[in-house]
């Protein structure tokens, strides 16, 4: 088995892809709670920043996974 086909290696993956969008999701509605408690708005902020937490989740996940995408082609 080659090193590009290791078991850990996809592991590492996903474990990778999932902290970025359960981190993203979570950090955003903890921070439009907040702000929506500090500035008594808080459906405008936390799906505000809801949004914005998946946005960046998805965007790590993007960056994440950029060099895996064409694995294939390379051989």
């Amino acid at each position: 088995m080659t090193e590009k086909r290791s078991p850990w290696r996809a592991i590492v993956l996903v474990s990778t892809i999932s902290s970025y969008i359960v981190g993203g999701t979570v950090g955003g509605v903890f921070l439009g709670l907040w702000l929506g408690n500090q500035f008594g708005a808080k459906p405008f902020f936390l799906i505000t920043f809801l949004l914005f937490g998946l946005a960046t989740g998805f965007y790590g996940v993007y960056r994440a996974i950029e060099p895996f995408i064409g694995d294939e082609k390379k051989r």
